[in-house]
């Protein structure tokens, strides 16, 4: 719940809902410097009931997840005739967004009283052929090292995958055949918390939601992201940030872009014989790269409050 004080009349507050994992770092990151930022999960109608005060009382509405339907909480925004409200796309869902338009389902109020944002260039360009005006902002990435760690003496490979039943989007069968190809490298898969994987090759060690990933990325040479559709991986940040070597589905600066199992066990073959000949150091570009394009948590936060102040001040 937000705190009220006579003495702080300058506090901007901000009211922040979605997915749970990002909206929660993404409030207690932004929080503080005049700013209090409060977050509340998608979790039904009693989670709405308790919000009510702060959804009352906020300066401005967050949503961390994009849709052109309304559901609970966005008809609760609308009654409460709150004025300032983000939408933040953050990849998957724009998923089955157009087929809503082409029905002829989408809210009208949420197409023209948002301010539509997403994670990056690609999804706001997809989020703007749904026909919404839509701006690239990063979210900080809250686990971006200062500075990257040296490369462990132990070869293995970093991959993630939450959700059998979206095995697909998350590229589970190319991490299967890669880590059967490569038998003698540990692969460490984490983040599964719906689902089993029966068929896992014994290199491959399965890992449930880890909170802080930090020791994971020190003990990983490699951080692949075989992603058949993504918005900007906090992943692939925070493996750059690491100075780790980032095989990504997309084309990105200080990545390995690989699209299929054949490129991606190839490049990580060839990883591994030069760590094995002592030839691999960290990913020096990739580090130079979250650095020099502001991807460091403070400079995504201090660029986003300055958005956040424009928003307001409209």
């Amino acid at each position: 719940m937000f705190t009220y004080s006579r003495s702080q009349p300058q506090v901007r507050r901000v009211l922040v809902h979605g997915l749970l994992y990002v909206g929660r770092m993404f409030a207690e990151l932004m929080d503080g410097d005049g700013w209090e930022f409060r977050y509340y999960p998608d979790q039904g109608l009693h989670n709405l009931a308790s919000m009510a005060r702060d959804l009352r009382e906020c300066d401005l509405v967050y949503q961390i997840g994009g849709r052109v339907t309304m559901g609970k909480f966005l008809r609760a925004v609308k009654l409460m005739k709150k004025q300032k409200l983000i939408m933040h796309w953050a990849g998957s869902d724009v998923f089955g967004q157009r087929a809503i338009l082409e029905r002829g389902k989408a809210n009208s109020w949420l197409m023209g009283n948002v301010h539509h944002w997403a994670v990056s260039q690609w999804l706001a360009q997809e989020v703007g052929q749904l026909g919404l005006r839509c701006e690239w902002v990063p979210l900080p990435p809250g686990n971006v090292p200062d500075e990257p760690s040296p490369l462990p003496n132990e070869f293995s490979v970093l991959v993630y995958m939450p959700d059998i039943r979206r095995s697909d989007l998350y590229g589970l069968d190319l991490i299967l055949q890669v880590a059967r190809y490569l038998p003698h490298i540990r692969f460490d898969l984490v983040g599964l918390l719906y689902g089993r994987i029966d068929d896992a090759s014994p290199n491959l060690r399965i890992h449930g939601r880890i909170p802080d990933l930090a020791q994971f990325y020190k003990r990983a040479s490699v951080v692949w992201r075989p992603t058949r559709h993504d918005g900007l991986s906090f992943m692939v940040l925070e493996g750059l940030g690491y100075g780790r070597h980032v095989l990504w589905s997309y084309a990105f600066p200080g990545c390995i872009q690989v699209t299929d199992a054949t490129a991606a066990r190839n490049t990580i073959a060839d990883l591994y014989a030069m760590h094995k000949d002592g030839r691999l150091g960290i990913n020096r570009e990739g580090v130079q790269v979250i650095a020099e394009r502001g991807f460091l948590p403070k400079q995504v936060k201090q660029k986003t409050l300055a958005r956040l102040e424009r928003v307001l001040n409209q």
